[in-house]
């Protein structure tokens, strides 16, 4: 049995080892939990749990499910500390996006920033090794790890590969929605405002893949083995809530992403007629697909159902508009 599902959901009240590992792995993340009863999930707890959600852009529950565990771990993993390279399983962690930028900085293609140690990291760390009279074995190990950080501070580091490549792509794209291909996908129990926002894009004349699963990596890979050009998640939360969501780490963000989101919300504040935020995520769905997404995180679940025709009708204008014109960022 995967280890994870062994340890998860804990939530307040919780006991057992399974806490002492988690107050560990927020120690590693920087949230130090102050409590002498560290197999116990106590307030403290709690609140430095929904901190790091927070931090994470994640829904600020207090409760450790899966997605929560699995980025703890990963945010525990600290450049350099670590000896990367491809295996199955492949790597995961900060660690390995801090890797990814550095090396994309100095123009060096690791492929997109997804914190996954993959064939295109792995090629990155070899052409880097290369061109630095480094062994060639595509493994960052310490001296590869140190020899990274000194070039990239004494450089002048550029844009990463993988943000140049996402707004060459944005710029050259279709002028339209007329053939576009867009994956709208229900990460829970909306399928109807999914459904809805599909229809609608299909009226428009672009190519649409409907998706209903609740795991953001199962949608990630569907839309990329669909080379879909635009992702759309929407994901009903109890809470009160109105946000878009993009892609974002510490040091690098979607472009197309926070584009998008913010157009979105501009007009979804306004159909909806509730404040909305827009906020970076590493949530699995936006880190791991290879297109502009953006994840709709909308509650509590009447406020959709009685209003789905302005949430459709909003984000159809933001998808129009972000279509037709570029970014004021593309003017730099």
């Amino acid at each position: 049995m995967n280890e994870t599902l062994e340890r998860v959901p804990l939530a307040l009240g919780a006991s057992g080892d399974a806490v002492a590992e988690l107050h560990a792995a927020l120690t590693l993340a920087g949230y130090l939990v102050e409590t002498v009863h560290l197999d116990r999930f106590e307030e403290q707890t709690h609140d430095a749990v929904i901190a790091f959600q927070r931090q994470r852009g994640m829904e600020p529950t207090g409760i450790v499910d899966e997605e929560t565990w699995e980025s703890l771990i990963e945010a525990g993993h600290h450049f350099g500390a670590r000896l990367l390279c491809r295996r199955t399983p492949m790597m995961r962690g900060d660690d390995v996006a801090e890797l990814q930028f550095m090396l994309g900085s100095l123009g060096f293609d690791a492929g997109w920033i997804d914190g996954i140690f993959g064939a295109d990291t792995e090629l990155a760390v070899a052409d880097f090794q290369r061109n630095a009279g480094l062994p060639v074995d595509g493994v960052a190990g310490p001296t590869t790890c140190a020899t990274l950080t000194r070039l990239r501070l004494s450089a002048n580091a550029a844009r990463p590969v993988a943000a140049v490549r996402e707004r060459d792509l944005l710029r050259n794209g279709r002028p339209g929605l007329v053939g576009r291909r867009v994956v709208v996908g229900d990460l829970g129990v909306s399928p109807t405002a999914a459904g809805a926002v599909g229809a609608a894009l299909r009226r428009e004349g672009a190519r649409v893949l409907l998706l209903h699963h609740p795991n953001g990596s199962t949608h990630a890979r569907a839309a990329n083995q669909f080379d879909a050009e635009l992702y759309l998640g929407v994901e009903v939360t109890d809470s009160d809530a109105c946000q878009a969501l993009f892609y974002e780490t510490d040091t690098f963000s979607s472009y197309g992403g926070r584009h998008l989101a913010g157009l979105a919300m501009d007009n979804l504040s306004l159909a909806l007629r509730v404040p909305g935020s827009v906020g970076g995520s590493r949530a699995a769905v936006l880190r791991e697909t290879r297109m502009p997404a953006v994840l709709f995180r909308i509650g509590p679940p009447g406020r959709l159902s009685s209003q789905q025709h302005r949430f459709t009708d909003g984000l159809l204008r933001a998808l129009n508009t972000w279509v037709a014109e570029p970014s004021p960022e593309d003017t730099e």
